[in-house]
């Protein structure tokens, strides 16, 4: 009977540590997502800040134009499922917007094309409207506001 408390107390020991490190996984994971997440929109953001400023140099539009492409990177590592859990609707309108907005207007710019700018530009437009309604219910999710 000893032994098999034992056995058992061992058992339910290792199903508990599987759990704890399944739950440690689990917040690691998140926070690399909403790091992801978080840094894509930050840097888009402040790339955007400078690039419409009146009178921008040369170096400060290739310094956010170098933003601009990190934010992409920090993009394409979002996953998508980690979005919808903050927003039934995020994915979709960081997948089909905020992503291929940002794709068209960077490669408008490298390739001297307006027309292909402005596509990007219409993107990201839709993009921050639903982004301005809708940031504080997402940011209070990832509890980076006071509720």
């Amino acid at each position: 009977m000893a032994a098999w408390r034992a056995v058992f107390g061992l058992t339910l020991a290792l199903v508990l540590l599987a759990a704890c490190q399944q739950d440690k996984v689990d917040q690691t994971e998140r926070g690399m997502q909403q790091n992801h997440f978080i840094q894509s929109v930050r840097l888009v953001e402040g790339a955007g800040a400078i690039l419409q400023q009146p009178g921008a140099r040369a170096d400060d539009i290739e310094s956010a134009l170098q933003q601009l492409d990190q934010g992409i990177s920090q993009a394409f590592q979002v996953d998508p499922e980690f979005l919808r859990q903050l927003d039934a609707r995020l994915p979709r309108y960081y997948q089909e917007r905020f992503i291929p907005g940002l794709e068209q207007y960077r490669l408008g710019v490298e390739g001297s094309n307006r027309q292909q700018q402005l596509e990007g530009l219409n993107l990201l437009s839709q993009w921050g409207e639903f982004w301005l309604r809708e940031q504080g219910n997402i940011l209070q999710k990832l509890d980076l506001v006071n509720g």
